[in-house]
């Protein structure tokens, strides 16, 4: 027996109904074969089917007992006495940054805050559980999970996930810098 362990990018889909889900998957079947998908809610053999026509890798998760929260969620520490207190490791990095393009197959995982000065070239990937900040035209994949992203638009072969969201190009602008954040539970874009 072989057994390794795995971190996997997962989405939770919630299917409400048919034709929206169906809609859902052909807009964004490229970057979703990329995902463990955990699909729950109405889950029936049209939805299964498109699924399995796609070839998505999915988990029906209708009868599971998980509980799934959006919200990150700090950790409170109790006060202390100083005596007590460890102390802090020091960090050798706080900012990992890339002053050039990242070029086409490279793929990028960064548990720190990632500046690119150059654009995310398409077959590219970039994945930061930080905020990232972009300045050139994103081509291929970005995932970020961040409080924050900041770049200067999406071309056509890109695409961005952002805190769990698939962000529609459509709603940005190309060559304007842009900060998108979430404020109550919804995505906001901003010129900067």
């Amino acid at each position: 027996m072989i057994v390794k362990q795995k971190n996997l990018r997962v989405f939770h889909i919630t299917v409400e109904d048919e034709k929206s889900f169906a809609l859902y998957i052909e807009k964004n079947k490229i970057i979703l074969m990329e995902f463990f998908l955990l699909v729950d809610g109405e889950v029936s053999g049209a939805v299964t089917k498109i699924l399995d026509d796609e070839g998505l890798c999915y988990k029906d998760i209708s009868t599971c007992k998980l509980r799934f929260s959006g919200v990150k969620r700090e950790l409170e520490v109790p006060n202390v006495a100083k005596k007590d207190v460890l102390e802090e490791p020091v960090l050798k990095e706080k900012l990992k940054i890339y002053d050039r393009p990242i070029r086409s197959g490279e793929e990028i995982n960064e548990e720190l805050p990632v500046v690119v000065f150059g654009r995310i070239n398409s077959g590219a990937k970039l994945f930061s559980s930080q905020s990232v900040s972009i300045y050139g035209i994103i081509d291929g994949l970005v995932q970020c999970d961040g409080d924050y992203i900041v770049l200067n638009g999406i071309g056509n072969m890109g695409n961005l996930i952002y805190n769990g969201e698939i962000i529609d190009r459509d709603i940005l602008k190309k060559d304007v810098l842009q900060k998108i954040t979430i404020v109550n539970s919804k995505i906001v874009v901003k010129e900067v």
